[in-house]
């Protein structure tokens, strides 16, 4: 009786143990996404997609779980914190600005020997890309979507002040700014909110214009610096009365709706100009290099842009997790997804795809006066080289326009800050 117990037990011991070890190698892997890429942006709906289509492929095995990030400020806020205190998501998004943080954090995963052992990278990335991510050997980010800024106007209402086609010097610029004015409309979206970013690309623009393609290397002492305050100086005087403390929302929220005739953004906001824009709006939009300053060492048709954004994952000790994550990146950079992602979007990106014939017409204008363009400088927030010079950039920009201090004050606020 006795040894029938046993035996029995024995059996029922070998069960539940096979049970578990069958559970714990067949455990599903969760891998958790900090997301921009979500809600009015222009990439969510292919991004949701490749992310449910993921999933499906690697049930059981593998799962991607979006945490939506609605506010890019404070993603950039909590990813800069994180990178300095705590635990790095699974996987996240860059910014150009944080990037040598992430590397001297050392809290990335490092992706040198999963790029060196899986021809998928060298064949997805155009020659070099990946090495410019590359410090010490160290691969912490994957170069991913690109961008340039060009101005972006309302062909209706500048017509309606008297103007066929786009001003290419700041005097004639100020002068149609009048002219838009005059007809009851505001000429330019500002803002000075958060990181100042519609107003910062401005500024970036004057800069290039003022100082050339190489202005970041010349430092705060350079005449292009105070040229360029002057210039947005004069912009402040030809936008919405809300531009002071106005945020990414407000500033492209004026433009979709006919507000204002000028505006300056990337090209993923191609697609939010037919599905958030006035009805119409897309037809009436034209893109055009920005204007020149006269006298400045720019050149004509010249751009700005940069990289926007790149991958990456934090740090993993469970070989199969980094191996999820891995196989998660690839799946992103296959040519045909990233392929999907641009044509509904607009946005631009590194990897290299085949773009259909019928691509967004602003996506095609913008693609040939790159084409033709001398240069494509930095933006301020990625050229200057200082995470802090970068955030006071807001607060020397609202004081301008409020006239606290002169374009040299502005300036000088900057230094303050280095």
């Amino acid at each position: 009786m006795i040894k029938s117990i046993l035996k029995a037990l024995s059996i029922a011991f070998i069960s539940i143990s096979l049970t578990l070890i069958s559970t714990v190698s067949s455990a599903e892997i969760t891998i958790n996404w900090p997301s921009i890429w979500v809600g009015k942006d222009s990439k969510t709906t292919v991004i949701s997609e490749l992310v449910n289509e993921f999933n499906a492929a690697n049930e059981g095995q593998i799962k991607v779980v979006i945490e939506a990030q609605t506010d890019y400020d404070i993603y950039a806020q909590k990813l800069t914190a994180m990178i300095a205190t705590g635990k790095l998501p699974d996987v996240f998004t860059v910014g150009t600005e944080l990037m040598d943080t992430l590397y001297r954090s050392g809290k990335g995963m490092n992706l040198a020997s999963h790029i060196g052992s899986d021809s998928h990278w060298n064949d997805v990335y155009p020659d070099n890309a990946l090495e410019s991510n590359m410090k010490d050997g160290e691969i912490f980010a994957l170069p991913y979507e690109l961008f340039v800024t060009p101005v972006t106007y309302n062909k209706k209402l500048l017509k309606n002040a008297g103007y066929d086609e786009f001003p290419d010097n700041y005097a004639d610029f100020f002068k149609m700014c009048q002219a838009v004015t005059d007809t009851g409309k505001v000429c330019t979206s500002q803002m000075t909110g958060k990181n100042a970013w519609t107003s910062m690309l401005w500024y970036s623009q004057a800069l290039a214009s003022a100082g050339g393609p190489d202005i970041y290397e010349k430092g705060l002492d350079d005449p292009a610096y105070v040229k360029a305050f002057e210039i947005m100086k004069e912009m402040y005087n030809y936008t919405t009365s809300d531009a002071i403390g106005a945020d990414a929302g407000v500033s492209g929220g004026h433009f979709l709706n006919e507000r204002t005739a000028v505006f300056m953004n990337g090209p993923w906001f191609i697609a939010r100009y037919t599905t958030d824009g006035i009805e119409g709006l897309h037809a009436n939009i034209g893109v055009a290099p920005a204007p020149m300053l006269s006298g400045g060492e720019g050149a004509p048709g010249g751009y700005v842009g940069g990289r926007q954004s790149s991958l990456a994952a934090g740090k993993q000790s469970d070989p199969k997790k980094e191996e999820a994550i891995v196989k998660f990146l690839k799946w992103l950079t296959t040519p045909d997804n990233v392929a999907r992602l641009s044509y509904s979007s607009g946005a631009m990106f590194i990897v290299k795809a085949d773009l259909p014939n019928d691509m967004d017409r602003l996506f095609t204008e913008m693609n040939s006066q790159i084409g033709d363009a001398p240069y494509v400088a930095p933006i301020f927030l990625n050229g200057i080289g200082s995470l802090a010079v970068s955030k006071e950039f807001p607060q020397a920009l609202s004081a301008l326009a409020l006239g606290e201090v002169t374009p040299e004050g502005a300036v000088q606020m900057l230094k303050d800050a280095q």
